[in-house]
This record gives structure tokens, sequence and C-alpha cells, in this order.
């Protein structure tokens, strides 16, 4: 459970709290029928919109909605194979994210505005743990601690956790709920990469806002670097935050302490950066909000996903420290197909991604992780 932890309807970068409710607002959330079965089949690339089109999405009445958007309205890799698709189960989910996640993290925080300038706005720290409570890890005990960059006085208090989490109460047919916000669900991955990511907008209000964090799971389990991206209440983005979280103990780093893996938390986002030579092509995983899981070889597609310069149009290019670069609508896209792009340059030879869809209603269509590797110069 990797997640934020006060409600994203609470974001200020420039406050002394950590979010602000004026500037957002709550977002609907929308469940989907479960299934207990699994399955597994492979399909041809050409077949690819067919099955996506039969994965039934519920909407708020209960009916089914609309077929996936075009590959080519949204940044997606090139696929190169055929796709095999199982049915994923809650138990899944939660053994999954006990397996990566239920540690304890040490957390350096760097908040940016990046329609507004280069620098740093804020930075804090945080101790994220999570506390498997029996032999079987059916209950998890969270507890975040968040508190001043130097590491001095006392933890700061944002009226948030800590929580207690059971697995059949809270491991639901849509992900993993967290007590924090019935508008997110978790959705983990096996190999560690997780979303917290929004369940839906509301379809009919304009001003609804996206706000997720993808964490890449890095330095085999034992580091995670989320990215976060929000938008503010009139729908502009508004803020991109990046952290390291090292796997450590529940008590606080001392206050030299200035991360363990990477060294980015005074670097400001750049203006320019240079992809990476070569073709990179690797498998990636996506999820659904009814734990389907499509798996396959791809093509990355480039910082813009393969967008063409009339599509691109509606994003911008958030270039964070420690090569990674979000592609990510300028405003929150509320009623058009569209997607949050994160990729992480690892380096000259891998190339990772993690990515958040929506359809044009503001329903959630898949959550993305890739990792491609270079075949050529």
């Amino acid at each position: 459970m990797s997640l934020l932890l006060c409600s994203p309807s609470k974001l200020s970068p420039r406050s002394n709290s950590l979010f602000d409710s004026s500037k957002f607002l709550t977002l609907k959330a929308v469940t989907c029928p479960s299934s207990t079965s699994k399955c597994g089949y492979k399909l041809s690339t050409g077949n690819r919109a067919y099955i996506r089109s039969a994965i039934t999405v519920m909407s708020t009445s209960g009916q089914s909605t609309q077929a996936p958007a075009n590959h080519h309205d949204l940044p997606d890799s090139e696929v190169v194979s055929e796709e095999t698709v199982d049915e994923l189960t809650p138990h899944d989910m939660w053994v999954w994210n006990a397996q990566s996640h239920w540690k304890h993290w040490h957390g350096l925080w760097a908040m940016y505005e990046p329609l507004s300038g280069p620098d740093i706005i804020k930075t804090y720290k945080s101790v994220r743990s999570l506390w498997p409570v029996d032999k079987d890890s059916i209950h998890l005990y969270h507890r975040n601690q968040w508190y001043a960059t130097t590491g001095e006085g006392p933890d700061i208090n944002w009226e948030c956790g800590p929580w207690a989490m059971y697995e059949l109460k809270h491991s639901l047919p849509d992900g993993i709920l967290h007590p924090n916000s019935l508008d997110h669900r978790i959705l983990q991955f096996p190999h560690g990469d997780l979303g917290w990511v929004q369940l839906a907008l509301k379809p009919n209000d304009p001003k609804s806002v996206v706000f997720n964090e993808l964490h890449f799971m890095a330095s085999f389990g034992k580091a995670r670097m989320p990215v976060i991206i929000g938008y503010n209440f009139e729908g502009k983005l508004m803020i991109a935050l990046q952290l390291e979280e090292a796997l450590d103990s529940d008590k606080r780093p001392p206050g030299s302490w200035k991360g363990t893996f990477w060294k980015h938390h005074s670097d400001p986002v750049v203006a320019v950066r240079d992809e990476p030579k070569g073709s990179f092509i690797g498998t990636e995983m996506s999820l659904t909000t009814t734990l389907m899981r499509t798996t396959r070889k791809a093509k990355w597609s480039g910082f813009r996903g393969g967008l063409n310069d009339e599509a691109a149009a509606l994003y911008t290019m958030v270039h964070l420290p420690n090569q990674v670069t979000a592609f990510v609508p300028k405003e929150a896209p509320i009623g058009k197909a569209h997607a949050y792009y994160v990729t992480w340059v690892v380096n000259e030879d891998q190339v990772r991604v993690l990515s958040v869809s929506y359809f044009p209603d503001g329903r959630l269509q898949y959550l993305k992780s890739g990792t491609y590797d270079r075949v050529g110069n």
C-alpha cells in the first residue's frame, strides 16, 4: 500500500500542509463486477481491439459502455507479438502487494509546479510503515510519519492514518481499497510496480481532475520511486512529485540522510531531454478494474508514446530528475480519452514505463507497466 495517503482532495504545494481541500474535487468511484474464475487465452495482433471491447466495463448505471479508445489517440507502445490475457483475483492483488510493499520505507519528496517554473517548491521526508499483523498476511497495519527535510522537529500531523486493513474487507474485485480514499484502487503487478489510481472522474463535471500515484519498484525490491501528478480545481496541471523511498526501519533516518539510491532531490526539472538511442523491446502488462491482465511484447515508442504532433499538442513533457519524463495532459481532458505516460530511462540499455489510461467519459481503462531493453543502435 504505497500511497500518498492524505486524501488527494487536499493538495497545496505552497502551504504548510500537504493538501488544500479547496483546490480539488471529490471523484466518484465505479465498481466493476467480480469473477472468481481464472482463464487464459492468446490473441493475435489484429484481434487486440476485439478483446478489449469484450472486457465489459460497467458504468455507474450498471450497463456496459463504450469500447476502448483508439491506440493512436493515446500515448502507448507498439505491439510486436501476440497478447496473452488472464483473469486475476483480489487475492492475487493482496499477495503481490504484501510481498513487495509491506515494509518500512524512508522517503524523500520533491514537489514541482511544472507549468510555473523548473525549481523545487517544497521538500519533506517521510517514513511509510506497513506491518503484517499476522503470519498469513491477511491483516495489515499502515502508519505514515511526515516531517521536515532537516529531520528535526515533531511529526507533521496531516490527520490521516494509521489504518488497519484486512484482505476480505479491502481487497475487492476492482483492486485494493485503501481507507484513505474510496475513489482510488491499488492495482498491483507481480514484480512490484503498482498504481494508486482513480477509478473514475465525474463524467458530467468538466472540472473533475485526476490524481494518480505511480510506483516503480527498483534496486531488486530495496527502493521505490513514486511519481505523482495532480490537477487543480480548474483542471490545470498543478503539481508533479517525485520521491525516493529506501527500504529501512520504522525509525526516522538521520537529518543528514539525502537519499540512498538517487541524488536528485535538489535538481530542477529540465526543459529538454534526449531520448535514448536505439530500439527498445520488452514485456509489458496492463491491468483493468475487472482484474484482467494483458501481457505482450512491445516496442517503446518514445517519450510521447508514438503520438503525432496534433495529438501531442494537448500534452506537456515534464522532465523530472533521475531520467524520469512524464508526458501528461496540460488540462484534465474530460470528454476525451487520455493517458498519463511516465518513462524512466534506467540506463542506456533499458527503459521502463508506467502509464494510466482513461476513457472519454472519465472511467479508468487500464494501468500498464513495461520494461524494454535495447536491441539496436
